[in-house]
């Protein structure tokens, strides 16, 4: 019979701790830390349709770190496209190609312009349904795994509206 009750008082124990944490309310979600690295500033970005549907658009933009921390921007992704991928446009002698950007190093202070001619996002397989006028997102990854999205003008072939 002794048996018996060695076995009751845990099994007694076990169930009441189990009715309580049934009975525990849940606690509020954590809130998710903004987005942004503090002191990185984007502006003038445009998305540039390109004049043939199914080429490559480019995307344009001005960045500058204005903060304390050291900044790499690592990669770039547009709502809207299924690859976006950073290039540059070097001069070799008088030819011009463009070529794949490694990370690219924002120095504190020093704007980067992202302009037709030098860097640029190009933007591949873009939504049929993306027009001159509307808005769409851009969102920059940064060394560390760190994201800044900000919103992106859709501009016609050629740079207008």
């Amino acid at each position: 019979m002794r048996m018996k009750k060695t076995y009751i008082a845990p099994l007694a124990l076990a169930f009441a701790v189990a009715g309580l944490s049934a009975c525990k309310q849940e606690s509020a979600p954590a809130e998710a830390a903004p987005e942004g690295i503090a002191g990185v500033e984007i502006s003038n970005a445009r998305l540039v349709l390109p004049a043939v549907k199914g080429n490559p658009g480019a995307l344009y933009f001005d960045i500058v770190n204005a903060g304390d921390e050291f900044v790499a921007m690592r990669a770039v992704a547009v709502t809207g496209a299924k690859e976006a991928m950073m290039h540059e446009t070097i001069d070799e002698g008088g030819t011009t190609r463009m070529a794949a950007m490694a990370p690219l190093s924002l120095d504190k202070g020093v704007p980067v312009s992202f302009a037709p001619g030098g860097k640029h996002v190009m933007v591949m397989d873009l939504d049929e349904n993306l027009a001159a006028g509307d808005t769409t997102e851009a969102t920059i990854t940064f060394a560390g795994g760190d994201k800044q999205s900000f919103p992106v003008k859709v501009e016609a072939p050629g740079g207008s509206d």
